[in-house]
């Protein structure tokens, strides 16, 4: 039986990072690397070098980009044959980094993943259904992660993926409340109008997730069960060579340490001490 679907984005990662200060309007030395991403997938590749089985539920494009992705992904144990192949281009994210790892600005191209139907959630209700817990990245289309909470909401984790995506959640929540969601303080912001941390908690809970982790970056993660908030440090590496993976690494160490049974702040500590793991290398993933 599968430990752990995961519902989400899959594409190829290009990264640019400069030697030095970054200099606007001309062109910049660095270094650019290309490797397998997407929200969804850069989790289930991490969940799966923990331990976890792992199933991704994603849609990638019938090319070359799709083949390296679905490639890499299964080379570390990833269960992809749930992973449908689609006439859209395999989708893209493109990042540029100063010489510290620290991102500029991103483009992304993420059409492939409106692939992701509620055709596809109904065809793979039996992973869905199996599945211990169920992760879910709001690149879905709306129906889809719709469809998902439904199924599975008191098994569900939600990564909100960007401000403007984090709607999604909330949508979601109108239809079953959900186990967690993991957004950031600028999500948080979006969602419940106060980066106050009590208000935004009630503001979350009210709307029906029982657990909610925020993200806050080098402050580490504040956690609340709806009884208690407590900050679970960050931990930080001696060097950080790439920001790039960071909040990807800090779920899946999160849902990992749910899997195992742990409460809810260790499982939040675990995530920590994965995404100090990631950022110390120029991967977006544990290798």
């Amino acid at each position: 039986m599968t430990d752990i679907a995961v519902i989400g984005g899959a594409n190829i990662d290009i990264k640019a990072k400069a030697n030095e200060p970054n200099r606007l309007g001309t062109s910049n030395p660095g270094v650019v690397s290309t490797t397998a991403g997407g929200v969804g997938r850069n989790i289930a590749h991490n969940l799966a070098r923990l331990g976890a089985s792992v199933t991704l539920v994603s849609v990638v494009g019938n090319d070359a980009h799709g083949n390296a992705v679905l490639e890499e992904t299964a080379r570390v144990g990833v269960d992809v044959t749930r992973v449908a192949r689609s006439s859209t281009h395999t989708g893209s994210y493109v990042a540029l980094l100063d010489h510290d790892g620290e991102l500029i600005t991103a483009l992304n191209d993420m059409r492939c993943v409106e692939d992701i139907t509620s055709a596809v959630i109904s065809a793979n209700q039996d992973v869905i259904a199996k599945a211990r817990l169920v992760v879910a990245d709001c690149n879905l289309p709306q129906a889809a992660l719709n469809l998902v909470a439904e199924m599975a909401g008191s098994k569900l984790v939600i990564e909100p993926v960007s401000v403007p995506k984090s709607r999604k959640l909330v949508e979601a929540l109108k239809l079953s409340p959900v186990l967690l969601a993991s957004p950031n303080f600028d999500q948080i912001e979006y969602l419940a109008g106060t980066r106050d941390i009590e208000a935004a908690f009630a503001f979350m809970h009210g709307k029906g997730l029982r657990n909610v982790v925020i993200h806050a970056g080098a402050e580490g993660a504040f956690v609340s069960d709806g009884s208690s908030i407590d900050l679970v440090e960050a931990h930080p590496p001696k060097h950080i060579i790439d920001v790039a993976g960071a909040g990807d690494a800090a779920v899946a160490g999160l849902v990992y340490g749910l899997l195992q049974g742990e409460p809810l702040v260790k499982a939040a500590e675990r995530g920590q001490i994965l995404a100090g793991r990631v950022i110390a290398s120029a991967a977006s993933t544990l290798e």
